[in-house]
């Protein structure tokens, strides 16, 4: 997709999340799929259903890149098959004509980062996206748990080391970012442009997420718009290898706003196995990771409500 401010062209990726299940092994006290919540109605994996929701993607939606996302799994099996089912689903995504995949399960083990480089190699296509939150220990053990065996996202350290050594294995790209709102946000993003500096030598894109807290009760560290639009533009103007993504979870009003300064839309939703061929798209609260409205925009209808002049609203390789 391109932008054109008076001579300058700014040409836009375009990514839509899905998740393909709502189980989980952590226990995430801001996460509605986390394991102890008994209220949600637990999805488990259908691969018809996910080649129908790639078929909606990218032939209904006119979007070629998407990013895969499941819970995190404590059982050593379950990681296995779990893994598993992401190459299929990666596989499938590229053999239909996906241009860029992004994937988001959790931390990894060596052994787990191995698995997907013998069987991808260095694809440039891939993007492994894992956010650490916090980099502040204390505040992540606070939302996400002390470390415990059991529950896999609270392995702080592995978490941190995950991207460093997917692009150890040979990857070129990788997706970091914070959740806006768990800490104080001038300390999270000079930890965040430190950890861009550990990484930007040794890939060649580094995708940035800063996704703001929805649907959350027990946060105390909200940002406004206006502080919110400041720690955009300062990454923005701090590094050139990376790569913004605003998402969703903002409005329409805040996308256009931003648009100057970020370089991926990513419109869709947090539910399982959610977009349809025609209507809006569910939001459940019953399924849904968390809950930004009960019905959302069609991700075309995001992108068409953009100031974008070009027609073709396809991922821009």
């Amino acid at each position: 997709m391109q932008l054109w401010e008076g001579e300058k062209m700014i040409q836009y990726e375009t990514f839509v999340p899905l998740y393909i299940t709502n189980t989980c092994d952590s226990n995430c006290t801001i996460c509605n799929m986390r394991k102890q919540n008994n209220k949600i109605k637990r999805v488990k994996p259908n691969k018809n259903k996910i080649v129908e929701q790639l078929e909606i993607i990218l032939y209904t939606e006119g979007i070629s890149a998407v990013c895969i996302l499941t819970g995190e799994y404590a059982e050593l099996v379950v990681r296995k098959n779990n893994i598993q089912l992401i190459i299929w689903t990666i596989e499938k995504a590229f053999s239909m004509g996906f241009n860029k995949v992004f994937f988001n399960i959790g931390s990894l083990y060596d052994e787990e980062i191995q698995i997907f480089s013998e069987r991808f190699g260095n694809e440039e296509r891939l993007v492994l996206s894992l956010f650490q939150e916090t980099y502040d220990k204390k505040c992540y053990e606070r939302y996400f748990g002390k470390y415990n065996i059991h529950n896999p996202k609270s392995d702080f350290k592995r978490r941190l080391s995950t991207p460093e050594r997917f692009i150890n294995a040979g990857f070129k790209q990788v997706d970091i970012g914070i959740l806006v709102g768990l800490n104080d946000i001038d300390f999270e993003i000079d930890r965040l442009i430190s950890h861009i500096n550990l990484l930007k030598d040794k890939t060649e894109v580094i995708y940035v997420s800063l996704p703001r807290t929805c649907g959350v009760d027990n946060v105390e560290k909200s940002v406004s718009d206006k502080k919110y639009k400041e720690i955009i533009k300062l990454l923005f103007n701090t590094h050139s290898k990376i790569k913004l993504i605003i998402t969703t979870r903002e409005e329409i009003k805040m996308i256009k706003e931003l648009l100057p300064y970020i370089h991926v839309i990513s419109p869709g939703c947090s539910d399982v196995l959610p977009y349809t061929n025609s209507g809006k798209i569910t939001n459940s609260i019953d399924t849904s990771q968390f809950q930004v409205k009960p019905l959302r925009d069609r991700p075309s209808e995001i992108l068409n409500a953009l100031p974008i002049k070009n027609d073709i609203l396809y991922y821009d390789v």
